[in-house]
């Protein structure tokens, strides 16, 4: 067996690639990586979803991952690689229907690069699979090349990375129950704004849509008094709308949320490929309480006067009810 291959780089394109590798890594010494290995597409299901999304995680008929006879295998031989190799410490791990995430540690300086270990793993599960059903079954049949790895030198606490693994089947239960709640639309025009929405487009139906904008020339009762206003049209369920841009917005977007009510928030940075918010908005998305709208400015530009204008200018055009255009039905 090998222990080491040619190293996939990034995509210069910044698109998202199951099969890449850090630049400047020594995937040798001891660290911990969140490594994704993606199903040959091929290949029969790991497994498949069963629940109610709507459930929350840990109790009863929430959504899980129902595995097959080759999702047992895998989740077998994950659990045996510590004892294969000592060197590695299996911190989490979630079997899903067309890939596996592993959360993996290095313990020790190895002799080995990273990928001696999951190709490891791979002829394992393909050996003990062929077993199982009589069948010569190779690791190219079930997995495609390669894998994706994350080395965790980012900051971001373990924590956050179990939460991410082990939530990993309700977040697919919820795009597959509720899809509307995921829908990412492209060609969005509202009045001269060229835009891209994901989230609860259904939103976009409600006539009782109510802007905020918090002026520097507002004085502190008026404050008070905005912020009553948009309190009381949240709680009878007005959809607020906003880029919630400076620090009292911000405040104001947060005091609606603990509230229970429903936002349109508008952002600049188009959508890249395979867009998916971040925990805290998909969250949102997934109980249908967030609609995401981009004016599509290309990823990475600052935050100018003249965009915030422009944001403020389509949350006003959407609070009026402008008539919204797209390919396809709302």
């Amino acid at each position: 067996m090998k222990s080491s291959q040619e190293i996939p780089s990034f995509k210069s394109s910044g698109d998202h690639s199951y099969h890449r590798r850090s630049f400047h890594h020594d995937y040798c010494n001891p660290f911990i990586y969140h490594i994704i290995i993606k199903k040959k597409k091929d290949c029969e299901a790991f497994g498949s979803i069963t629940g109610n999304a709507r459930i929350p995680f840990g109790n009863p008929g929430c959504a899980a991952i129902n595995e097959s006879l080759l999702g047992k295998v895998i989740a077998k031989l994950i659990l045996r690689l510590p004892h294969d190799h000592p060197i590695l410490k299996l911190l989490q791990f979630c079997v899903m229907p067309d890939h596996v995430h592993l959360l993996l540690q290095v313990l020790f300086r190895s002799n080995n690069h990273l990928d001696f270990y999951i190709d490891f793993l791979k002829e394992r599960i393909a050996k003990r699979y062929s077993s199982e059903t009589g069948r010569q079954i190779s690791a190219d049949d079930i997995f495609e090349k390669g894998y994706c790895d994350k080395p965790l030198y980012d900051g971001r606490s373990l924590d956050d990375w179990y939460r991410y693994i082990r939530e990993n089947p309700h977040r697919l239960a919820m795009r597959m129950q509720y899809p509307r709640f995921f829908q990412c639309v492209r060609n969005l025009k509202i009045g001269n704004h060229e835009c891209q929405a994901y989230g609860n487009l259904f939103f976009f139906r409600n006539p009782d849509k109510v802007a905020v904008k918090v002026s520097r020339k507002f004085t502190e009762t008026e404050k008070q008094q905005k912020k009553k206003l948009w309190h009381e049209s949240a709680l009878k369920g007005s959809v607020i709308v906003s880029p919630f841009i400076s620090p009292a917005e911000k405040a104001i977007r947060k005091d609606i949320e603990s509230l229970g009510g429903n936002i349109i928030l508008i952002t600049h940075e188009a959508f890249p490929e395979r867009y998916k918010p971040a925990k805290h908005d998909f969250d949102l998305c997934s109980e249908g309480r967030l609609l995401i709208i981009s004016i599509g400015k290309p990823a990475g530009t600052p935050l100018s006067r003249e965009i915030c204008v422009s944001m403020n200018s389509l949350a006003s055009l959407i609070a009026d009810n402008l008539k919204t255009e797209t390919r396809g039905s709302l």
